[in-house]
């Protein structure tokens, strides 16, 4: 028995519309959702998801930069 639907077909193309820094994508595919009757609390689960996954190699890049600096290198604050 699959679990794969439309519904979540299109949380994972918000995930990688995220990820890809796609903001057509995300419009198009957060309407499709929409359509679809996928609640806004499942698209922010899938959303803050991808963020994290994205966030990740970010994060180790700065880790590595410190280490090789000897310093730890710190996120700037956004403005």
């Amino acid at each position: 028995m699959s679990i794969y639907s439309e519904q979540v077909n299109e949380l994972v193309a918000i995930g990688a519309a995220i990820a890809a820094n796609c903001e057509p994508c995300l419009k198009y595919h957060y309407d499709q959702a929409r359509k679809l009757g996928v609640s806004d609390d499942d698209m922010l689960a899938a959303v803050r998801m991808a963020q994290r996954v994205k966030q990740a190699p970010a994060r180790a890049m700065l880790e590595l930069a410190g280490r090789l600096l000897g310093a730890p290198i710190l996120p700037e604050a956004a403005s």
